[in-house]
């Protein structure tokens, strides 16, 4: 015959632990700790999605990214061997123009360790305006919610290619990112598109 296990009655450490109310300092310093949490989550009010061409770390809108996918064939055009258009690329049975974000910036091509680029590589696929642009990225940071206000100058010795086009400069951890303005870039896109 096996014991029964009865819960523990009220007079049991666990239950006294649970039934003493808290200290008034507690309370409030676990108050204080909560606030100043939920302020700092409110100041989060922009979306950032950070992505890396050749050793430049930069920021787009969360808002114009579509999707993220492994890297795809690139099937390039006749007379556009070279500038920013690459060619077309297969996204779900849909052809969607690849362009070239480095070519755009006046970028070189990233150093580093070619396995770890090959493997880290993804397609980007904006959506803007009823329209959809695709880039391969070198490296995938992902979307960053961020407060506006953290934003800081384009300073001088950022890449005059890329200072066209950015905003100004994200502090995330020991990395800076150049937040790059949506309109402006996907705007001189299309102008050589077309």
């Amino acid at each position: 015959m096996s014991a029964k296990h009865t819960p523990a009655g009220p007079s049991s450490a666990v239950a006294r632990l649970l039934d003493r109310a808290p200290a008034p300092e507690a309370l409030r310093e676990a108050t204080r700790h909560i606030a100043a949490k939920a302020e700092d989550l409110r100041s989060l009010t922009a979306s950032l999605f950070v992505f890396r061409l050749g050793a430049e770390w930069l920021g787009l809108a969360a808002s114009v990214v579509d999707e993220v996918i492994e890297p795809r064939p690139v099937h390039t055009l006749p007379h556009r061997r070279e500038g920013v258009v690459r060619g077309l690329v297969n996204v779900r049975g849909q052809l969607t123009v690849c362009v070239a974000l480095e070519s755009l910036f006046h970028l070189e091509a990233g150093q580093g360790d070619a396995a770890r680029s090959l493997l880290s590589r993804r397609l980007v696929v904006l959506a803007w305006q009823e329209q959809r642009l695709a880039f391969e990225a070198d490296e995938v940071h992902g979307s960053h919610r961020y407060d506006p206000a953290a934003i800081g100058n384009v300073p001088a010795t950022v890449a005059h290619s890329v200072s066209p086009f950015s905003t100004g400069i994200l502090a995330m951890g020991q990395r800076n990112v150049g937040v790059l303005d949506e309109a402006l870039v996907l705007g001189a896109l299309n102008r050589r598109l077309g």
